[in-house]
């Protein structure tokens, strides 16, 4: 399988090693380079990354690579093999560990976050805002009942 994670960073970090993960610095466009493929190549919404952060990198990865699966990673957050040992770097999976995986799911997710302090909505409005999730909601309630009307 052609696999393809790309690596989110907008800084210089240590990689992971396997041939499967492509460093992605997202947000590249007018920036100094930081020595990995920028995400200001080929077909790209780079110069839009202060609104998008990393789905500028994705947008870029879809629209740019040749491959059967791609994933996106944060630079400091990897996937993991269940139950393998070692240092961050040693635990990150690798392309044969994927590969079984992917016998078998079409769709890789991290585990659920139980996140107890605050809600979703809460949580949101302390770091964005608010009005923007207020437009969302409505946007989203027109199209869900646009749909039912044509459904019936």
């Amino acid at each position: 399988m052609n696999i393809k994670i790309i690596v989110a960073t907008n800084k210089p970090y240590e990689m992971p090693k396997d041939d499967i993960y492509l460093p992605l610095h997202v947000g590249r466009e007018g920036k100094d380079d930081i020595v990995f493929t920028g995400d200001n190549t080929g077909d790209n919404i780079s110069n839009k990354n202060a609104s998008f952060c990393e789905l500028t990198g994705l947008y870029w990865a879809c629209l740019n690579l040749d491959a059967d699966y791609i994933g996106l990673v944060h630079y400091r957050k990897h996937f993991t093999a269940k139950g393998k040992k070692g240092s961050k770097f040693q635990r990150i999976i690798n392309r044969d560990e994927l590969n079984e995986i992917l016998k078998k799911y079409d769709v890789v997710l991290p585990m659920p976050r139980h996140y107890y302090i605050e809600t979703n909505y809460s949580q949101y409005v302390h770091a964005h805002h608010e009005e923007d999730l207020i437009e969302t909601r409505k946007i989203i309630k027109k199209k869900i009942s646009g749909l039912y009307s044509c459904l019936r």
